[in-house]
């Protein structure tokens, strides 16, 4: 099962990554985002791919660090960089000013807290 969950990441992150380099057709694939921030999650899942099928646990250990820092990357951009109104559509309840601000706050605290625990795990991995 391990095995079968790998090659789905090797192969859609495969895919994904070459989407956002332009070997698909423009109009087979609508992309909302950058290219480079679609690139990043077929990236992310190469390695979750790559992860999986380690057999070194320092080697697993190494690859989720640098999966934590593209987690961070990836939430760090829709943080600073999504455009307006992208998170504002989850609670219909609050203001939508108030919403986004709280959304991208949250979404700021997973960036800090992916950071730290690939720093941790570095760490750890080097002592």
């Amino acid at each position: 099962m391990g095995k079968g969950i790998a090659w789905l990441c090797l192969f859609a992150g495969g895919a994904l990554c070459s989407a956002a380099l332009g070997f698909f057709p423009a109009d087979y694939l609508v992309l909302e985002a950058p290219r480079r921030v679609v690139l990043g999650g077929g990236v992310v899942l190469v390695l979750a791919g790559f992860m999986l099928l380690a057999r070194d646990h320092s080697a697993s250990d190494s690859i989720a660090s640098l999966l934590l820092l593209a987690f961070a990357g990836l939430v760090g951009w829709v943080t600073f960089y999504a455009p307006a109104g992208t998170i504002q559509r989850v609670l219909p309840f609050i203001p939508a000013s108030v919403n986004d601000t709280a959304g991208r706050l949250l979404f700021g605290l997973g960036v800090v807290t992916c950071v730290g625990v690939a720093v941790w795990g570095l760490r750890r991995l080097f002592r």
